[in-house]
């Protein structure tokens, strides 16, 4: 008898615990991430770098002095440009400008009446998120100026060429004649995310 009661207390034992078992159970899960503050090249380079060139051609009128379509130009009508692609996913990167001038290589002492040393200005237009443009100009000297440094008021666009460098209004002294050579001169230009 004993055998009987403990044989069926096990079997009522078996037929209450899935009903004890049987009730709902909740959890949650999160998932996270993130997303480093990070510029990176499309075109006109890759990765952290690009680089390209700003062809001017010839430099002297036909008086020898500097050509008055250079001397002329603006930024709305550079004496020359080049385009890259940068995407950058912060809200507004920080821009950093300089130049060189533009510079007789190798470089020779200019008699009286003649340079072989051009001053110009070197901008970057950003073309925003917002539909909008914004420039970061930085203009050569005989005493270099300390570098642009300038945050843009919005995200860069997602699209194509979102960033021209231009050279403009290039300008040497009253009436001296060009020494012929070949001239040179670097536009650095550094974008953080911010």
């Amino acid at each position: 008898m004993n055998k009987t009661i403990l044989i069926g207390a096990a079997l009522l034992g078996l037929a209450v615990a899935p009903a004890v078992m049987a009730q709902t159970v909740t959890g949650t899960v999160n998932v996270t991430g993130s997303v480093a503050a990070k510029c990176v090249v499309i075109t006109g380079g890759s990765g952290s770098s690009f680089s390209g060139s700003i062809p001017l051609g010839e430099l002297a009128g036909t008086d020898g002095t500097l050509a008055t379509t250079l001397s002329g130009s603006t930024n709305a009508s550079p004496a020359g440009s080049t385009q890259f692609r940068v995407n950058c996913n912060s809200a507004a990167p920080k821009v950093t400008i300089s130049s060189t001038r533009l510079a007789l290589t190798p470089s020779a002492a200019a008699p009286a009446g003649y340079t072989g040393v051009i001053d110009y200005t070197a901008a970057l237009d950003a073309a925003l998120s917002s539909g909008s443009t914004q420039t970061v100009a930085y203009v050569t000297a005989a005493a270099l100026p300390a570098a642009t440094v300038q945050s843009l008021s919005a995200s860069l666009a997602n699209s194509p060429n979102n960033l021209t460098v231009k050279a403009y209004g290039l300008n040497t002294g009253a009436g001296d004649l060009l020494v012929a050579g070949n001239y040179a001169s670097v536009i650095s230009i550094t974008i953080e995310p911010v």
